[in-house]
């Protein structure tokens, strides 16, 4: 009955992927750098032999390690040059990538065996078996790996004993990784047991910590993961040099199975300032960019034809560490919130590209129509001044040091040069702006070691599950903020695996409620744009899935990519 059962999983997804008026991705990043990738590919058109040559601007990955990380800028490369069981289509639905078909998935829904396509190969020439996708899954679930997206296999059998396992012995560690519910039956064949049915599980067989591990070049599961000139790839392309914080250039991978690449070699620039790149893209140093929205009106009138605009499921805001002086009480967080016009900000600062909100989840996909949280974290002096005085500070007396932390570049320098006025003005409280590299500013963000910084999520996949679970979760693996609200966990545990939509879209609904009333966590500040610089030459570098969404991780399809340039 698998087949029927696939197809009801699909139905379900489908009714989860509302058409984007405007990442996924994992991304706690800010919204000033190149952003990791330019726009996303559309359909090949013949398999003529590679050439020419394409030079990006890029973002520095924080790390190489796919079962590790939780950064835009990283997981743009882990798709240039690894591909996992299944890739995302048009209508967000899994289509097979390394998989030979949709799973069979039991009549329960708890089980689902995947066959993998014959004759797979790595770079280096080795098979590509279910046993690489069975040590993928088990080094995102391992406590030593830490892997900050081990919360999407939370559901599989036996992963969070296994991950939550930091404190046991080697031998228990390894006893708890045997349970871990997944198996190859035979070489190409791949078992994996849930706990609870879920709706959306097959979707995220498509993201980038089930993507599979090389067993011949890793001693076990611990071994240290290779860098990008000693590892081997499954994807499209795969490393041919590497200078970290300057370049990386690929080449087609030989043994890559999907559709034939189109272009010899792709040239990423390492720059943190997308103002540093649209002058390289200006002198033809870089042929693709993220723009820089602070000239995004002279960008239009510049390159009409090459600006490519994008809204986009993405929300950036004022993140604080709860668990930090002064932003670990509520009335702080909420009056630095209410001290904050955002409809200055964003005309002052990105030339109205982006959208002013104080919803955390965008309208597409919670359903609402945005403005629901203007009355508790809205621009309103006046509240703000009374919550600061509650906090023990009337009028910013005695306040201590708080430091915003932001990457390097022209935007965020802007940014935190009006957020430091507005605070001035409306509170009397002086901040400390720290500025730093964007690898910098990924590790520091992930080890909590910051008081306040401007960031926040860009969905991986369409579902308002993935704006809150491990995100809001006590101790979820990528809760950095320190966020625990036991309201916020009841009704996440009571949403994560509903199987009627409706029901489930409103405990989500319920659940933003939470986290916002007290900005716990987080007080959003705008929606983005995104926005490209793409040269006339180039072919394929446009959105390929539903409009909108060119910052999820499955849309990144550098195989497709062409250019008339010689």
């Amino acid at each position: 009955m698998t087949k029927q059962y696939w197809r009801m999983l699909l139905g379900m997804l489908a009714l989860v992927a509302i058409a984007v008026a405007a990442v996924a991705c994992g991304d706690d990043d800010d919204d000033s750098g190149s952003g990791g990738t330019t726009a996303t590919a559309t359909s090949p058109s013949g398999s003529a032999a590679p050439s020419g040559t394409i030079t990006i601007g890029a973002t520095q990955f924080e790390t190489w390690d796919p079962h590790f990380s939780d950064f835009a800028q990283d997981i743009t490369h882990f798709v240039y040059v690894w591909r996992g069981l299944y890739h995302l289509d048009l209508k967000d639905q899994p289509q097979p990538a390394m998989a030979d078909g949709a799973p069979q998935v039991s009549s329960d829904g708890k089980t689902y065996t995947i066959k993998l396509k014959k004759d797979l190969k790595w770079s280096d020439g080795q098979p590509l078996t279910a046993e690489d996708f069975v040590l993928g899954i088990q080094r995102t679930c391992n406590p030593d790996v830490a892997g900050h997206y081990q919360y999407i296999l939370t559901n599989i059998v036996g992963c969070d004993d296994y991950y939550n396992a930091a404190d046991k012995s080697a031998q228990e560690k390894d006893a708890l990784r045997q349970k871990v519910g997944v198996r190859a039956v035979d070489p190409l064949t791949l078992e994996i047991k849930i706990q609870e049915a879920q709706p959306t599980f097959p979707i995220l067989l498509a993201l980038w910590p089930t993507f599979p591990a090389p067993k011949h070049k890793l001693a076990s599961v611990d071994a240290p993961w290779p860098g990008p000139l000693e590892n081997v790839y499954n994807g499209p392309f795969m490393p041919s040099a590497y200078t970290e914080k300057a370049s990386m250039e690929l080449k087609p991978n030989p043994n890559w199975s999907g559709t034939p690449v189109g272009v010899e070699k792709v040239v990423l620039k390492y720059v943190d300032d997308a103002a540093v790149l649209n002058n390289a893209y200006r002198t033809g140093e870089v042929d693709a960019t993220a723009a820089n929205k602070p000239e995004l009106d002279k960008l239009k009138t510049e390159f009409p034809k090459e600006l490519q605009l994008y809204p986009a499921t993405r929300t950036i805001g004022l993140e604080f560490n709860v668990t930090k002086p002064p932003v670990d009480k509520p009335e702080v967080r909420l009056a630095l919130s209410q001290a904050t016009d955002r409809a200055t900000l964003v005309k002052v600062v990105f030339k109205d590209a982006n959208t002013p909100t104080t919803s955390w989840v965008p309208p597409a996909r919670n359903g609402l129509k945005g403005g629901e949280y203007d009355s508790i974290l809205g621009f309103n002096p006046t509240k703000a001044k009374e919550n600061l005085a509650k906090a023990g500070y009337p009028n910013g007396q005695g306040f201590p040091q708080l430091t915003l932390l932001l990457v390097d570049s022209q935007t965020n320098k802007l940014l935190g040069e009006f957020l430091q006025a507005e605070w001035k003005k409306h509170l009397g409280i002086d901040i400390k702006l720290e500025f730093v590299d964007s690898k910098t500013r990924s590790s520091r963000f992930n080890a909590s070691d910051f008081q306040l910084v401007t960031g926040g999520w860009q969905e991986d996949y369409p579902d308002p599950e993935n704006w809150f679970l491990g995100l809001w979760e006590t101790g979820g693996s990528i809760n950095k903020t320190k966020t625990s609200v036991k309201a916020l966990d009841d009704i996440i545990a009571k949403a994560k695996f509903n199987t009627n939509d409706e029901e489930r879209r409103n405990l989500y609904r319920d659940a933003e409620k939470v986290l916002l009333q007290e900005a716990n966590g987080v007080a959003p500040l705008w929606h983005t744009l995104a926005a490209f610089l793409v040269k006339p030459h180039i072919s394929g570098m446009v959105e390929n899935k539903r409009p909108g969404d060119t910052f999820v991780p499955g849309d990144w399809y550098i195989e497709l990519w062409k250019t008339s340039k010689k």
